[in-house]
């Protein structure tokens, strides 16, 4: 693919521009309504980018715990650099949602740099704030929580108006029986719903790999309002990489992965070969699990990892280091967010998701 030149960005680094073709052309994936023209960006760690996707480039960053009062309802870092144990913010009920209409977004939040040695627990509050200053205006209390294994509480909202609770067990249930009564459900094992969006769910499961007559880890999308099951066209196998639900549930995204070259050990033997990003994006089609388009872009090829694909057609891509490459994908998704029973984000690599008008 064609790639444009590099700009400066606010910040003063460098914003890589969008990667293009003649017949993808970023200037047309602008987001599909203004409430979804920002991207904010926060990891566990308590900061947050604003990522402008009209553009697309990362436009500023900045600490929650600058912005949270005194002392701060977000711990601070003791130096820079250093990892909390368990995540000090994340976006209430589910990444990608609120915001966009309330113009305020709010997060699960902890004082608490460190847990407590005795029990293993952080105090949690629900923290509001208003979009897009980022002015802290009101704080609940949560209780304390159980953080031992790095998890933080994940809250939605309750039966009455006001009213926050704990998401229900993270752990996933065996979802092979609910599935063989849908229509081309039959034949799985070990299924679990991992991503769902609008009314499609991504089923990771185990089936006979057809050329091998043995269980294959691979994935499908499962309709739970038609009662529909179809697979991914290609197997998910330990080459092809990971596939994420885009907003709406319409279509999903695979990033492709391949071996790469095995570094000799002392003894001259090859080791394992890591799986490395190759930089290749595939679309499908949701309805009936077909590939639909493939995108190349050379610039998320390694050590990038996939964060966000956006409902204006973008896959968002970093380094875990505060830089962003955008991969322009060439066509529109929805707008509901992709949920995920992921929680902890301690390696920057699913930070929460909130988009916003402003």
């Amino acid at each position: 693919m064609l790639l444009a030149a590099c700009s400066p960005n606010k910040d003063g680094g460098q914003a890589d521009a969008p990667s293009q073709t003649p017949s993808n052309n970023p200037a047309s994936l602008s987001a599909p309504d203004a409430s979804h023209r920002f991207l904010y960006v926060i990891y566990c760690n308590g900061t947050v980018d604003r990522l402008d996707l009209a553009r697309p480039a990362k436009v500023s960053s900045f600490a929650l715990s600058e912005r949270s009062g005194t002392p701060p309802a977000v711990a601070a870092a003791p130096s820079p650099g250093v990892k909390p144990d368990s995540c000090l913010a994340r976006p209430a009920a589910t990444d990608g949602a609120g915001g966009t209409a309330e113009r305020q977004v709010q997060l699960v939040a902890t004082p608490q740099f460190y847990r407590s040695d005795a029990d293993g627990q952080k105090a949690y509050r629900l923290l509001t704030f208003s979009l897009p200053d980022w002015t802290l205006r009101q704080q609940a209390d949560l209780g304390t929580f159980d953080v031992l294994n790095g998890t933080p509480p994940r809250m939605v909202r309750g039966p009455q108006a006001g009213q926050w609770v704990p998401r229900p067990s993270e752990g996933a249930p065996d979802a092979t029986a609910e599935l063989a009564g849908y229509a081309g459900g039959q034949g799985l094992a070990f299924a679990r719903f991992t991503q769902w969006s609008g009314d499609v769910s991504l089923v990771e499961f185990a089936g006979p790999d057809p050329s091998q007559g043995t269980p294959q880890a691979q994935a499908g999308f499962a309709d739970r309002a038609a009662h529909r099951f179809v697979r991914l066209a290609d197997p998910t196998d330990a080459d092809s990489g990971p596939v994420r639900l885009a907003p709406g549930g319409r279509f999903a995204v695979r990033e492709v992965q391949r071996p790469q070259a095995p570094a000799p050990s002392a003894q001259g033997a090859a080791d394992t070969a890591p799986l490395r990003n190759t930089g290749e994006l595939r679309v499908y089609r949701t309805a009936d699990g077909q590939q639909v388009a493939s995108v190349a872009d050379a610039r998320i090829a390694g050590p990038w990892h996939g964060i966000a694909i956006t409902p204006g057609g973008w896959a968002i891509y970093t380094d875990r280091q505060g830089a962003y490459r955008f991969v322009a994908l060439g066509r529109t998704f929805g707008t509901e967010p992709v949920q995920d029973g992921e929680t902890d984000d301690l390696d920057g690599t699913r930070p929460g998701l909130v988009y916003s008008a402003q």
